[in-house]
């Protein structure tokens, strides 16, 4: 474990090995007097994520956060997405659980990407030691937005060296993606030993487990010429449903009220008409898992539709009896009640995947000669991820259609037991001629099907070989590598569902003449289902939607389904993804020259990239007339690049007010073979006025390149609506309703103008776009450290950042291309030639538009980030120290991180922003404290966690908006505060004992934070050991 050093090391060091408690690497204090220049002089150069040049003093002018292999460690942390994720103003990408109607379903399950400010995991690019790594992120389907995001799965932690996260783009220096910022995992290459490691975690009230175990063997070879490491690592997390976890499903949704539930606004007397109130337990009133019972083919319980003339609800119990359906307390939303017994969505959710994952790698160098050395580096990763499903694999209700609507049965289906139907005989609606209905609707979610499991089997290898030296010229130090890269991922992933007429037929029943039994009038009525055989397919008769007669099994639509019939109706679909890099990369750098202050350092180099991804639906998914986004496509990029670092004024210059000052440049020429040249550049300053204080400020411009899910996302056929601008009825309206109106003027619509397209449906064509441009940024930040030569150990650190970003790529619908082309005060630009009018200027019916990915969205970001940390001996502290006498009371380390975010507006066509900041899920205020304190073999943490208080809703239009559960108005989701307790202990044998809790006070979101979707787990349990031989 690296402490922080009281006697002031020179910054490149608390670059390197202050990472623990994530130290921002811009400033650490100075050397002590004692210690001379030639000591300084024998410390290694090293290089640090921002910059390729080495240097025994490198300090960036961007706030760079270091975390080293012990934090992870000590708090049991089993990925390392978590170490990142636990700095404020960084997240976590969504891993998203598609549903199984798309034959993508499950191609990003599981997966882990980090996304820094909430600009996108596409604008954080994520490094394996400097250089990229290959994407898991399919085309189709992937874990988060379209781009080639790292799933850092394929990191193992035991291999960690450091974590460093450098704040505010990086184009320049690793090219296309670092807007947002890089983060950069820096393995261990020269290791010696053996380490096993396990971690066990308990989650929430026996909720379910995670176990972790990792292995770590490395030593030197020849003579030491050469060192080998390996690694192998093993994750298993059990899957847990979210009807396990009370905060998810004892959930509340807001809907309008009725009634003495309604508050008026004090204001203005009237009820606001957007008013909703949050109620507990929301339920869908439009079917139930057993099936709600209805005289007709609609059944809305909350407004009374589906009840039986006696005036009651009636549902199955899921063996053929009938009971009372309660429909709960009504709410003001026609589908939603609270309570009851309609359908529980959140009961049907997955809270956590489950997953396996291995991780084997080595990493190895080899010196030729004193001035060559061979290095290389091998991953190789295989991701299990499952939800089981517990959601239905279909619903039928007369709130839906087609093949989605109620289920008509006669009352002498052959599967309705008698009891239940003598009681609907008894109920049935009567005709003006006496007659009584002689069948029933059935609303349902058809959760006996089977399992709606969802599964993605991913597997990457990655490998890197190349040559690194140093050489002399001209009385300077030379350093310089080249290196080859290959990288693939393959997943699979498959989804169950249900054949549509497979399951209708097996529920036409009747009595089968040859055998007395009841069966599907397929097996034995010639000529059944002949109509539903595919023409003009190539498909042989065996395959047919329904098979062969004799293979269809009946289905109780009211009792128990047998595992013979849900094996006949049921299929698997998915798809498969192949995604490869390929990189080609060479650099040099050194000393050019020397300046009165010092040498004027340089790197440069090239580097030739190459991107490809594929996405291939499975045959099943086409004849089931499933979504079927097959895709391929790549494209390569060639970049040169070059960076200085020139000290203008040192220490010992002795200039009043100017102790030290440093200029740093860096630019990049990108060339990628679609989305065109750019042109990326960084400048920065790091000015001392005295030796305490630090002022770092930085300037660059950045790109994002273009998907390859963006560019080639087939184009097919789309129908969509749109509110035409320049309808009468929406003329007025648009965020400059002046610029609106003179667009539509100049193009000779009358003013009372009625536009079809709000009503009807357009057709037309969305998809990828292989006309994107590169995504285009301006970032600047501005920050000063301070470290008080009085105060040994204290850092105090401020940043201010802002991030413009222009041209991102956004999808758009043809009511975004219309908006975008008559609010412009550019018109008309380039949204107005992706749809067509008529004479008459009505959109026409068919070939309207060409919709899909643009250029068009804007990003505004600003925020202050605040760093103090204090590292000191227990006995040192005032007024504690002397409560210990001469007994060595321990080493203390205290981090306080706060994150004030200021701006976070986003706008799809330029000119409409919207503001998040402030609101609940973009707070102003994140923050957290963190303390270590360790005392010979004993080490104790105390993490803790701030989510500042925010908004429900930044555009609400009214104090009485929202309601609270109790009908009480509310305009802010609390605050949210969380505390990890850590211990670690070493015993005699080397062998260190952790165990950790985390969220230790069990606080768990209440009702106003349910409302807007938060939960946790609960108090969990970690224990953990590791032996090092």
């Amino acid at each position: 474990m690296v402490e922080f050093n009281k006697r002031l090391l020179p910054a490149a060091i608390a670059v390197a090995l202050a990472g623990v408690y994530g130290m921002p690497s811009a400033f650490a204090q100075q050397n002590d007097e004692a210690e001379t220049e030639e000591e300084a002089a024998d410390l290694d150069r090293i290089v640090v994520t921002g910059s390729r040049i080495r240097s025994i003093d490198m300090v960036t002018t961007q706030p760079v956060t270091t975390i080293d292999s012990d934090y992870l460690t000590e708090r049991g942390q089993v990925n390392v997405q978590d170490a990142v994720t636990d700095i404020p103003g960084v997240s976590a990408a969504a891993s998203p659980i598609l549903p199984s109607n798309t034959a993508a379903a499950g191609q990003g399950l599981g997966q882990r990407t980090i996304n820094l400010f909430g600009l996108g995991s596409q604008r954080t690019l994520t490094l394996v030691n400097g250089s990229r790594f290959v994407s898991s992120n399919s085309p189709v389907g992937g874990a988060s937005a379209p781009g080639g995001q790292l799933d850092v799965n394929n990191i193992p932690v035991g291999l960690v060296e450091r974590i460093e996260v450098m704040n505010v783009g990086g184009s320049a220096i690793y090219g296309a993606d670092a807007v947002a910022g890089v983060v950069n995992y820096i393995l261990k290459d020269d290791y010696e030993g053996m380490e096993l490691a396990a971690d066990y975690r308990f989650i929430g009230e026996d909720i379910g487990n995670e176990v972790s175990i990792r292995g770590l063997l490395g030593g030197n070879f020849d003579n030491n010429r050469g060192n080998l490491v390996f690694g192998i690592e093993y994750n298993e997390m059990d899957n847990i449903p979210a009807r396990d976890v009370p905060s998810f499903a004892n959930t509340y949704s807001s809907f309008t009220p009725v009634g003495d539930d309604m508050v008026p606004d004090p204001e203005t007397g009237e009820v606001p008409g957007n008013q909703v109130r949050l109620y507990p337990d929301p339920r869908a009133g439009i079917l139930s898992f057993t099936g709600i019972i209805a005289p007709g083919p609609l059944a809305i319980t909350n407004v009374g539709l589906g009840i039986w003339p006696d005036g009651q609800f009636r549902q199955f119990d899921g063996q053929g009896g009938i009971i009372p359906y309660d429909p709960g307390t009504p709410t003001g939303n026609q589908v939603w009640g609270s309570g009851g017994d309609g359908l529980d969505l959140e009961a049907t959710n997955t809270a956590q995947e489950g997953y396996e994952r291995w991780n084997v790698v080595s990493i190895g160098h080899y010196d030729i000669n004193d001035h060559v050395r061979a290095t290389t580096q091998v991953f190789a990763n295989r991701y299990f991820a499952e939800n089981p499903g517990y959601q239905a694999q279909l619903y039928s209700s007369g709130a839906f259609g087609g093949m989605s609507a109620a289920l008509q049965f006669p009352l002498d289906h052959p599967f309705l037991p008698q009891a239940a139907r003598d009681e609907l005989e008894g109920v049935m609606p009567v005709d003006e001629d006496g007659n009584a209905q002689d069948f029933f609707y059935l609303h349902r979610g058809w959760t006996n099907l089977g399992a709606r499991e969802v599964t993605n089997e991913s597997n990457t290898f990655s490998s890197r070989v190349g040559l690194e030296g140093e050489f002399e010229l001209a009385d300077r130090d030379w350093f310089w590598e080249v290196g080859y890269q290959y990288g693939e991922s393959g997943i699979s992933s498959s989804s169950t569902g249900v054949n549509d007429w497979r399951w209708l037929a097996a529920m036409d029943v009747a009595t089968n003449p040859e055998t007395g039994q009841i069966d599907c009038r397929f097996n034995f009525e010639e000529g059944y289902g002949e109509e539903l055989r595919p023409r003009g397919m190539g498909i042989a008769a065996a395959d047919m939607p329904l098979g062969n007669p004799g293979d269809c099994v009946p289905f109780n639509p009211f009792g128990e389904v047998s595992e013979e019939a849900k094996d006949y109706i049921s299929y698997s679909t998915g798809g498969r993804t192949r995604i490869e890099q390929e990189v080609y990369s060479a650099f040099i750098g050194g000393d050019l020259f020397e300046l009165p202050a010092g040498m004027l350092a340089f790197a440069g180099g090239v580097e030739h990239r190459t991107e490809f991804a594929s996405f291939t639906a499975s045959p099943v998914a086409s004849l089931k007339g499933l979504s079927d986004n097959s895709l391929a496509g790549g494209y390569d990029t060639t970049d040169v690049y070059g960076e200085f670092l020139a000290p203008l004024v040192s220490p010992d210059m002795e200039i009043p007010f100017l102790n030290a000052l440093t200029f740093e440049g860096s630019y990049r020429a990108i060339d990628n073979s679609l989305a065109g040249t750019d042109d990326t550049w960084a400048i920065g300053l790091n000015y001392r006025p005295i030796e305490d204080v630090m002022i770092r400020a930085n300037m660059q411009e950045t790109v994002r390149a273009p998907a390859v899910t963006e560019l080639f996302l087939p184009v097919v056929e789309s129908s969509q609506f749109a509110n035409d601008p320049c309808d009468g009825r929406f003329r007025g309206s648009g965020p400059d309703p002046a610029t609106r109106q003179a667009n539509c003027d100049a193009e000779g619509i009358p003013a009372d103008f009625v536009s079809i397209a709000p009503n009807a449906s357009r057709r037309g064509f969305s998809g990828g776009n292989l006309d994107l441009e590169n995504e285009q940024a301006e970032s600047y930040n501005i920050g000063i450290a301070y470290s008080p030569s009085f105060i040994p150990g204290l850092l105090l650190q401020v940043d201010y950042i802002e991030i413009d970003i222009e041209d991102a790529i956004v999808s758009f619908s043809l009511n975004d291309i219309m908006e975008a082309c008559y609010d412009s005060t550019d018109f008309p630009n380039q949204f107005c030639d992706m749809f067509d009018r008529g004479p008459d200027f009505q959109v026409p019916t068919t070939d309207a538009f060409t919709s899909g990915y643009v250029n068009a969205a804007m990003r505004e970001f600003r925020a202050v980030s605040y760093d103090i940390r204090y590292d000191t001996d227990v006995n040192d502290l005032p007024g504690l120290g002397g409560l210990f006498g001469d007994t060595y009371a321990g080493r203390l380390h205290v981090n306080l991180r706060a994150y004030n975010q200021k701006k976070n507006a986003t706008s799809n066509t330029g000119f409409d922003f919207s503001d998040i900041t402030g609101q609940h899920n973009s707070p102003d205020w994140r923050g957290d404290l963190r303390l270590r304190h360790t005392l010979g073999d004993l080490t104790t943490l105390l993490d803790i966690s701030y989510h500042g208080r925010g908004r429900r809703d930044n555009f609400q239009t009214s104090d009485v908006q929202y309601l609270d559960q109790d009908g009480n108005p509310y305009t802010h989701i609390p605050s949210q505060t969380r505390a990890n307790l850590a211990v670690n202990y070493t015993l005699p044998t080397g062998t260190v004992l952790r165990a950790r809790v985390t969220n230790l006070f069990d606080k768990l979101p209440g009702p106003l934070e349910r409302g807007v979707a938060r939960w946790e787990f609960g108090r969990s349990y970690n224990i953990g050991l590791t032996h090092r031989f």
